[in-house]
């Protein structure tokens, strides 16, 4: 089997087809003859039922290589066979292959499903794919020659899925030693494990809607890049994606999948007025985390290693379904090393962590604000011709529409939250927490601030001044001066421990006045002189 090359585009690096990808659309070829009612027996009957309702819903949800040559194109080759074996159907897909848009080719090859019946229009399906994919490239005569081969060792891929809201509801999947290895033994891509998870249950919603929450999990261990000299360039001890769904509308998500079905069919993309009503109210809130440990990359050129303990990424969405929503973000990383470092070693970061947060989101407000900016880019895109009369009153402009969704977040009292802001090195150490509110009335329309502490600035500067007589260094000399600029700007004091710290206030004034430590800051960010003197403490009475 030979497909055309989709794009003059010269081929990129081998990609693989994730697992999990192929899996949720073979449960996706299951939906399309799942009936909403209790389940059929297992027989003949629906056996051929079955094997009719793949050989018609392939195309659907693995369709053909698109005009424009854009995405992955899938061929089929067969029919599906569907056999009764007790309280399950035994299927075999037909032989599948996928190609690029930049001329790659994956012969995937004959993938097996095991189909259950349950209650409530549920199934049990369980999907094995085949133990190697052969991929190919596109040469400079447009011919195929083997590039690598994607091998999977023991796998195991259960799950529940639901024919009414054509959603998996549960997910337990498992694949170990998995590896991209290049056709002339030259690089190799391998993972020891690879798990994922999902338990979602129903919880009871306001007018009759069925809503669902639970958790999510994707991880991977032992991942290793070696190049054509076998050298490791890449290691990773593992990966863990986590996430947490709180009051999901299914009812939604189906709706959702069909519109964009319905629009694909027909060459065009969703109005705002057909998609927005269904993503208003979609889901309550999610939250989820990804942690990366024991990193280390090696430039092959200049032998530049680098080397990371940990690194999380987290994030939220809470309560969007009430009055008021809060996003969060958060960064923490630990145990870093470059050799050779691009800094001093005592400044070279062994620890840092952000956590922002945005607090008291009206969304009700801040919805209409999208769906009004919504409405006017569609606008904008369908101008009437010249002469032409258009009957339908202008939408606001976005300037008007981001005025009232500023005034309704400070009437809310809308919050830009620093909840956490820690570096430590092994010179000195920071951190800094604080917030601003939003205030319409105020100059810049926000007032508030943070507080900077900074602990073992001024035994750094003392340690690196240079012995009686001796000149520094350049670097030394320019990282003395910015150090002891920070040093002045700060206030000076102790911590609990006696320790030295420097304190650096910062204000923002309802008045535009940015202050640090009560000094005002505007003529000296605007260019001007220095900074006006801060109002001496009153003395206690």
């Amino acid at each position: 089997m030979r497909l055309s090359r989709l794009s003059p585009v010269p081929a990129l690096p081998v990609r693989s087809l994730r697992p999990a990808l192929i899996a949720g659309g073979m449960l996706a070829l299951v939906a399309g003859w799942s009936p909403v009612h209790a389940a059929p027996a297992v027989d003949d009957a629906g056996a051929k039922a079955l094997a009719a309702s793949l050989k018609k819903d392939l195309p659907r949800w693995f369709p053909p290589p698109s005009e424009d040559g854009e995405g992955v194109g899938f061929e089929w080759q067969g029919e599906p066979t569907v056999k009764p074996a007790g309280d399950h159907y035994d299927v075999a897909l037909p032989r599948l292959s996928a190609e690029d848009a930049e001329g790659t080719l994956f012969d995937i090859g004959t993938v097996l499903l095991s189909v259950t019946p349950k209650d409530d229009g549920q199934y049990g399906v369980s999907i094995t794919l085949p133990s190697a994919i052969k991929v190919q490239n596109l040469d400079d005569n447009d011919e195929y020659v083997d590039a690598a081969t994607i091998s999977i060792g023991k796998q195991s891929f259960t799950s529940t899925w639901s024919g009414a809201l054509e959603t998996l509801l549960a997910v337990d999947a498992a694949y170990n030693d998995i590896a991209v290895s290049a056709a002339d033994g030259k690089g190799k891509i391998s993972v020891a494990s690879m798990t994922m998870v999902q338990d979602l249950k129903p919880e009871a919603g306001t007018g009759g809607a069925t809503l669902w929450s639970g958790p999510a999990a994707f991880a991977f261990g032992g991942l290793s890049v070696k190049d054509d000299k076998n050298k490791e360039l890449v290691k990773i001890g593992g990966v863990t994606a986590e996430a947490t769904y709180t009051r999901v509308d299914l009812t939604k998500v189906s709706a959702l999948q069909k519109l964009s079905e319905q629009t694909a069919a027909k060459g065009t993309t969703p109005t705002s007025a057909e998609l927005l009503p269904k993503l208003q109210g979609i889901f309550g809130g999610v939250s989820g985390a990804m942690r990366l440990s024991n990193l280390s990359v090696v430039n092959p050129e200049d032998g530049t290693t680098v080397t990371l303990g940990q690194l999380a990424f987290r994030s939220g969405l809470t309560d969007l379904d009430q009055a008021q929503s809060t996003v969060s973000m958060g960064i923490e990383a630990r145990d870093f090393a470059m050799t050779p470092s691009p800094a001093p070693a005592a400044f070279t970061p062994r620890a840092f962590e952000v956590k922002l947060s945005v607090a008291k989101l009206p969304n009700s407000a801040l919805w209409k604000a999208f769906t009004e900016l919504a409405k006017a880019a569609e606008a904008e895109e369908a101008q009437p011709k010249k002469g032409a009369k258009n009957k339908a009153p202008p939408p606001p402009s976005s300037d008007i529409v981001m005025q009232q969704a500023m005034a309704a977040m400070g009437e809310a009292g809308t919050e830009l939250r620093i909840d956490a802001l820690n570096l430590d090195t092994p010179a000195t150490a920071g951190t800094a927490t604080g917030a601003v509110k939003v205030a319409t009335q105020a100059a810049f329309g926000v007032t508030g601030g943070a507080t900077v502490l900074l602990r073992g600035i001024d035994a750094a500067v003392k340690a690196m001044q240079p012995a009686p007589g001796a000149k520094p260094d350049k670097e030394t000399q320019d990282l003395l001066g910015g150090l002891a600029m920070v040093q002045a700007m700060g206030q000076a004091g102790k911590d609990d421990t006696g320790a030295d710290i420097r304190t650096y206030k910062f204000e923002v004034t309802e008045a535009g006045q940015l202050l640090l430590n009560g000094a005002d800051m505007t003529p000296l960010l605007a260019g001007g002189g220095e900074p006006a003197p801060a109002e001496p403490p009153k003395k206690k009475k």
